[in-house]
């Protein structure tokens, strides 16, 4: 994100496949005080892309105007979410020779860097959305903040996020469309992250796997900073439409029995059990056997857990070439974190911990709502929070003679 001043109010939309979310806060001391949500159901997007603008433009704008009538405020700029395979990363670096005769970095070296790093164009159709900080090396090893430090070579990495243009002209003219601006866009597994992740963590390593209705998207965090991420275009959805044909139902009532009946893992006590759609074993109602429902969705689950591990590990072979990266707990030890709808069925931890061989656990978002404090909400709680963290501290100004006395007399 560019660094630039926030506004006193924050508007942030996630699009996801099967519902968009808005969420508006004031900023008050550099935290936002919730004003006004929406949620309402997505349609022209199919596993995070963009197949039909219309309706896309008439789901954003039901949220906007719902956010709009809630604080009787227009708003004009949004934080807008971009996530699904149209979504690619990679790994950037810049270098600079350090030139002073006494070996300093100096903030011209660093800039020269950070320009060289950004110098490399995207694949053609493909745009440039974001860069993401990773650790900044001096003579081979990590610094904060290199200028001031002795060193003979500089080199800065970051994240690339690129999307493909069409994706990124939809969405853009959508915005427009409806006399507002994209602020900034953020990466929707980063912001999910946001919402879940402490510091420790991030330091330590962790995995943050984002389960949406049609995509799965996922971020790994590795000595504080971004290593890599990614998207899968399988989800939620997936595992009721495998429902819906085993079983030879309508979608709702595949969804209705994932909510309540299914797990992400299947055990033999579960082939002993009958249970009934409506409950009442009366005309009408449907008998299912349980241990069939655990077995298709406890196989599909584990299926998108082994395709993320699978695409962590194709990344890591391409940061670290010729290098052997063990994917396990010594190298996560902070073990990985769901969040998304999915993140809610039944087991899902147990058969995380089962294909990736690490420790896991459900996201919850630390948010003064308690209807948000879901993993399905991480998403968009943690676009607010992207926000504020990626804006520029406050400038204050020196402290003089006469602001002292004025505290101080109260005048």
């Amino acid at each position: 994100m560019n660094k630039k001043p926030l506004p006193a109010l924050i508007t942030v939309v996630d699009i996801g496949t099967h519902k968009t979310v808005a969420l508006v806060g004031q900023l008050i001391n550099g935290k936002a005080r919730m004003l006004g949500f929406s949620e309402r159901r997505t349609d022209g997007v199919v596993k995070g892309t963009v197949v039909d603008l219309d309706k896309l433009h008439a789901s954003v704008h039901e949220v906007v105007n719902d956010l709009e009538r809630v604080t009787q405020r227009a708003v004009h700029e949004i934080y807008l979410s971009i996530a699904g395979p149209s979504v690619e990363g990679e790994r950037v670096k810049g270098f600079v020779a350090v030139p002073a005769h006494d070996g300093k970095v100096t903030s011209r070296d660093l800039a020269e860097a950070i320009a060289s790093a950004k110098r490399l164009e995207p694949p053609q159709g493909r745009m440039t959305m974001l860069y993401m900080r990773q650790p900044t090396l001096l003579d081979g090893r990590a610094v904060a903040n290199p200028v001031g430090l002795q060193g003979k070579r500089l080199e800065v990495n970051f994240w690339r996020i690129t999307m493909e243009e069409g994706n990124v002209r939809f969405r853009v003219s959508m915005v427009n469309g409806m006399s507002m601006h994209v602020r900034e866009f953020i990466l929707a597994s980063h912001a999910a992250a946001c919402a879940v992740v402490n510091d420790s963590e991030r330091q330590g390593g962790v995995l943050v796997i984002d389960i949406g209705a049609g995509t799965t998207d996922w971020i790994l965090y590795y000595k504080g900073h971004i290593l890599c991420a990614g998207s899968i275009p399988v989800g939620g959805e997936h595992v009721t439409n495998d429902l819906s044909v085993a079983l030879r139902i309508s979608r709702d009532t595949a969804e209705d029995l994932k909510i309540r009946f299914a797990s992400a893992m299947h055990r033999a006590t579960d082939l002993n059990q009958t249970i009934w759609k409506d409950g009442n074993q009366g005309v009408g109602d449907q008998q299912f056997n349980r241990g069939t429902i655990t077995q298709v969705t406890s196989l599909r689950f584990q299926e998108i857990i082994e395709f993320v591990r699978k695409d962590v590990v194709r990344n890591l072979e391409q940061i670290f070439p010729g290098h052997a990266v063990k994917f396990d707990q010594n190298f996560l030890p902070s073990g990985a974190i769901l969040t998304g709808g999915t993140a809610n069925l039944a087991d899902a931890v147990e058969a995380t911990q089962t294909v990736l061989g690490l420790s896991a656990r459900v996201g919850q978002t630390q948010f003064d709502t308690e209807a948000l404090r879901k993993p399905e909400y991480a998403g968009v709680v943690g676009m607010m929070v992207a926000a504020i963290e990626d804006a520029p501290p406050v400038v204050r100004r020196p402290r003089g003679t006469f602001d002292w006395l004025r505290d101080l007399f109260r005048f």
